[in-house]
């Protein structure tokens, strides 16, 4: 490594702000996307979906839709032998086989020439249900008694939490036997609570509440499937991982892995929301019944009404300290309605209520709950935003409540690196304590309290903050590196690129190897070709598929070096690589070109070996990555209206590989965290129907809406990233909830604990002073 670093510290590489190549054609439409692919005898699918969130499926006649003209398949449950109760995920559940569990569960699907030939089969489809009662709100569903919502015997799935793999080590408890809708539960307990609450001076104990809310990802899931002639399946897919799709749909098709092609599209928007496969299986068999390619776009409506939305979120938090600010003890419970069927990250959430600070005692439980409503997926750093929520609210009022400075009292408790988490781990480096004391040193945060006392009109002015992270992601991953005939770099893996990785990832491999970024080329390869590489998603791609480039670009440059040394007669120790060539140090005109080196490893009859650097690196140590936020705003006090002035985002990267991607993701995180706080929540009526199922009821951020972001990087190492680089796609949605809803406390002296912080609910508050 170290020779590495001496020849490339002038490397136009890792550091440098690069734009994205790709811009101008997305903003143009020259991308295509899953939805604008058209092979020859393309049909078009179309789902029906249940209007009742419960019902028994009394009979379904498709008799007159499949007599339709241009109508080239329908099919119900009955038609699919791979199809059986007690699913385990979404993904299995394909179609309702005698009973729908929620509101948009797809029970026929249709595949016609045309989009409108699909709609108008759809309507002509009949369907007898019998209505049953529903589990709408969670904390009814998890009492004995409750409208059960899984088939009994159905086993919890885990497999979001290990996609994700932030925590380990916290067992699951025995689910209570009567209590049919609690899919898993855990628990995470140290010291005596009881006695010290019983010993503390300031006792505070609210709840908090987080609603369903939808990933917001511009293009809709969608797919397209065709079969070759040998039984071999081929899926272009808007993935946030080809092999993770693959995997799926083998599993629920029954097939093996080497009979299905996954070729990751270009992907807009995932978010955590494209992890499971949502529509493959279903377009794939329609696709297998036609013997003819069939592509399935959802539709926003679709999208809101029976995609996979973050989980609802509720949170109560008993707290104990002494007045001088001494830490005794924090009781939790934390709920998270998974929908109909299991799959919440459950961990994250009781782990950072119970070690973020350092709580000598703690009993915290969680619980994931079924209902009635559309199965839930990761949205960006899963169940954080909702967490800290909950824990850094609380941390504000209790320095509120013993007259303490917020900032100095986080910091005094604040986890440090070695500090043993509630789950036996110990804290790993990370830069909490720096991020929280660069933003506190922020003009707005030194001058709250002039911005405070300049309110004009009646209105009301404060300034909040917050500080949350993200604990990282691990996956095996893979990737080669091939040096090319003419000197120019391919690097190779299967990382689907959705937020402009693939550029980060060429900055480590010029860096690495001793080139320019313009002599690097990326491909992402389908799952015939590319090494086997994990999701995009958890804040791994440059953490982990980083290493893998790197150390690949490592073995190419190697196996450059030996093939050289033997060329020039030369010791490899005093070889180095500097502008396309092998060159003896110290002596620059002695040398071979890169292109000289990769052209011998392709002649006819040449004993040189093609220089093809290979990595597939597992990985054990994560790398946390802490982000703090700063809301100033602006508050009438009649209406309810937040008015958002500043906005500052500080997080810590490790190392900024690309650091204008970076301000990007710094950026939209913090815009979607924003969104989160204010305005975002899928809303459901008592027979758990969406009520807002479009973009006009159910309120995204727009820039209109929110000021200039400002971003300021840290950069603390970490250990064992590539050039000690941290993930940074999750932490900046996780702290703007806490941080606008402590901005509304400093202004309005009323604490709200339940989101969006609306208008109406910030009136009502102001009204009822509390």
């Amino acid at each position: 490594m170290s020779s590495v670093m001496k020849t490339t510290r002038d490397v136009k590489g890792i550091g440098l702000s690069i734009v994205r190549p790709d811009a101008p054609d997305k903003v143009t439409g020259v991308v295509q996307y899953v939805a604008d692919l058209s092979p020859r005898g393309l049909l078009h699918a179309k789902l029906l979906r249940s209007p009742y969130a419960h019902a028994r499926i009394l009979k379904i006649d498709v008799s007159k839709a499949r007599a339709l003209p241009g109508v080239r398949a329908v099919l119900t449950a009955a038609d699919i032998p791979e199809l059986k109760k007690k699913a385990p995920t979404r993904a299995h559940a394909v179609l309702a086989i005698d009973r729908v569990v929620f509101a948009g569960q797809p029970v026929a699907a249709v595949a016609a020439d045309e989009p409108a030939i699909a709609e108008e089969a759809l309507d002509l489809i009949d369907v007898q249900y019998e209505v049953l009662a529903v589990s709408a709100d969670p904390l009814e569903a998890m009492k004995p008694g409750a409208p059960p919502v899984a088939d009994a015997g159905t086993e919890a799935d885990t497999s979001e939490a290990q996609a994700h793999g932030s925590v380990a080590g916290v067992a699951t408890e025995a689910k209570p036997a009567k209590a049919v809708n609690i899919s898993q539960q855990a628990r995470l307990q140290r010291g005596d609570v009881a006695k010290a609450l019983a010993e503390s001076d300031v006792v505070i104990e609210k709840t908090y509440r987080v609603p369903m809310v939808h990933q917001g990802y511009l293009e809709p899931h969608a797919v397209l499937a065709q079969w070759d002639t040998a039984g071999n399946l081929t899926l272009w897919s808007s993935t946030q991982g080809s092999f993770n799709t693959r995997s799926e749909v083998a599993d629920v098709l029954e097939i093996s892995e080497n009979r299905i092609k996954v070729i990751p599209m270009e992907c807009g928007g995932g978010f955590g929301g494209k992890i499971r496969a949502l529509c493959e299986p279903i377009t794939a068999i329609l696709a297998r019944v036609t013997a003819r390619p069939v592509r399935y776009v959802m539709t926003r409506r679709e999208e809101l009404e029976a995609g996979m939305p973050a989980p609802q979120v509720i949170i109560r938090l008993k707290t104990g300290v002494k007045r001088d600010g001494t830490l005794m003890a924090i009781e939790g419970e934390a709920i998270l309605e998974s929908g109909a069927f299991s799959g919440a990250v459950l961990a994250v959430s009781g782990v950072f209520l119970a070690s973020l600070y350092r709580w000598p005692n703690f009993d915290v439980k969680g619980f994931e709950v079924l209902t009635h409503k559309p199965s839930i997926a990761a949205y960006r750093a899963p169940v954080a935003p909702q967490t800290i929520f909950a824990i850094d609210s609380h941390m504000e009022q209790i320095a509120r409540a013993i007259g303490a400075d917020p900032v100095e009292f986080r910091l005094r408790h604040l986890q440090r690196e070695g500090d043993k988490m509630a789950n036996g781990q110990p804290w790993l480096n990370n830069g909490a304590v720096e991020v929280l004391t660069r933003i506190a040193e922020h003009p707005l945060w030194m001058k709250r309290a002039e911005w405070k006392a300049s309110s004009k009109g009646g209105k009301l002015r404060g300034t909040g903050l917050s500080l949350g992270g993200w604990l990282g992601g691990l996956q095996p991953t893979g990737a080669t590196v091939r040096l090319n005939p003419d000197g120019t770099l391919q690097v190779l893996t299967g990382q689907v690129d959705i937020a402009g990785t693939n550029i980060a990832l060429a900055q480590i491999a010029a860096t690495a190897y001793g080139v320019d970024i313009d002599k690097v080329k990326i491909t992402t390869g389908d799952t015939d070709v590319a090494p086997m590489t994990g999701l995009s998603a958890g804040s791994k791609t440059t953490y982990t598929v980083g290493v893998a480039v790197m150390q690949a670009a490592q073995n190419a440059r190697n196996q450059t070096l030996e093939i050289a040394a033997k060329e020039l007669e030369a010791s490899v120790h005093d070889l180095e690589i500097d502008g396309g060539k092998v060159v003896v140090r110290g002596v620059p005109n002695k040398g071979i070109t890169l292109a000289q080196i990769g052209k011998k490893g392709n002649l006819y009859m040449s004993k040189v070996e093609p220089v093809l650097g290979i990595s597939h690196p597992a990985f054990s140590v994560q790398a946390p990555a802490f982000c703090a936020q700063l809301a100033k705003i602006e508050i009438d006090p009649d209406t309810g209206e937040l008015t958002l002035h500043d906005f500052v985002v500080v997080q810590d990267v490790g190392k900024a590989i690309n650091p204008l991607a970076i301000e990007g993701q710094m950026q939209g995180g913090a815009v979607q965290s924003l969104g989160m706080a204010l305005t975002e929540a899928l809303m459901y009526d008592d027979k758990a129907r969406l009520t807002n199922p479009s973009l006009l009821d159910y309120r995204k951020l727009t820039s209109a809406d929110v000021p200039k972001i400002e971003t300021i990087i840290v950069e603390k190492p970490a250990p064992h990233g590539p050039f000690g680089a941290r993930g940074v796609g999750e932490p900046p949605i996780v702290p703007a909830p806490a941080a606008i809803a402590n901005a509304v406390e400093d202004a309005t002296g009323v604490r709200l604990t339940e989101l969006p912080l609306s208008p109406e609910r910030i009136a009502l508050a102001i009204a009822n002073g509390k």
